[in-house]
């Protein structure tokens, strides 16, 4: 009896594991593996995104049914302020084009765990397209563990995402909401390399950082090989700074692309109920004369 039931025990832990190697991730799983990818590329529901710097290490070779995008695409002006995400119909349309419904299960990848995959995943949930994950250790990993890579171009066939609603004000900051947020409620994240925060370097009207903001760099999340940092190490950096899951955390950088990986960091590593990305950030802000800006560490 004891080995039927261990038996019975085995079978149905290798169903479960077969389950989620076959099925769709769980909603609160924004990373997966390699295997997972190579386990769901046949799907027709899937549609993977190449989110790597140079298009030409596209044409080298990619994962299988990826589509190419650049990140500068997603970026366009608004009342003169260059860099801020571009309009929710415009995005739909691209999304369209590239093959992707309502329910299409995205799956984003870049060199190493890069801002510009997370940048669009935040693009996706100020759309409330909630379908995406990240493949993790990006397309070096997958090459690095013999994973097929081709030439080949997808045959994409587009479709029509249409969308009527609002931006997603629960991930989206305005220079409005960063302007009048309360102290005691809020906290600012600056997250550019520090002598940007400081002022010592930039290209902006005016140098330095809003009045009031913290400085944490995005890149110390990761380590070396690209890996988010075990969580407990970055939730001890983070509650260290005073930036604590009981308040709304803005983030912001220069344009809105290194902050989004701290997004991600604080929002599906750490799992704070409220951060929003700034997408103006620092290029909107200091252009206005009447916007406070501090300099120093």
């Amino acid at each position: 009896m004891r080995k039927k039931l261990l038996l019975l025990a085995i079978s149905l832990a290798l169903a479960g594991l077969n389950t989620l190697a076959l099925g769709a991730p769980p909603p609160a799983e924004k990373l997966v593996g390699t295997d997972w990818l190579q386990a769901n590329l046949s799907r027709t529901d899937v549609r993977v995104v190449d989110m790597r710097g140079d298009i030409r290490e596209y044409w080298e070779g990619h994962i299988p049914g990826a589509v190419f995008l650049d990140s500068a695409t997603l970026r366009w002006s608004n009342r003169g302020v260059p860099g801020k995400l571009m309009p929710m119909a415009a995005l739909a349309l691209m999304l369209g084009e590239m093959g992707i419904g309502k329910t299409t299960q995205v799956v984003v990848y870049s060199e190493i765990n890069h801002y510009r995959a997370t940048y669009f995943m935040w693009a996706l949930d100020v759309l409330r397209h909630k379908n995406w994950v990240m493949l993790e250790g990006g397309f070096e990993r997958w090459k690095k563990e013999s994973h097929p890579v081709t030439q080949d171009y997808p045959a994409v066939k587009p479709v029509v995402y249409s969308t009527g609603r609002e931006p997603d004000a629960a991930v989206l900051a305005t220079l409005a909401q960063v302007r009048d947020r309360d102290a005691a409620t809020t906290v600012l994240l600056d997250v550019r390399p520090p002598d940007l925060y400081a002022g010592e370097k930039g290209s902006w009207k005016r140098k330095g950082h809003i009045k009031g903001a913290l400085n944490h760099f995005w890149a110390l999340d990761v380590n070396e090989a690209g890996a988010w940092r075990p969580a407990d190490e970055l939730r001890r950096a983070y509650e260290a700074l005073g930036v604590t899951p009981d308040k709304t955390v803005f983030v912001s950088c220069g344009q809105g692309l290194m902050s989004s990986h701290t997004y991600f960091t604080l929002k599906y590593i750490l799992g704070y109920p409220r951060v929003k990305n700034y997408d103006g950030s620092f290029t909107e802000w200091s252009a206005v004369d009447t916007l406070p800006v501090e300099t120093g560490k």
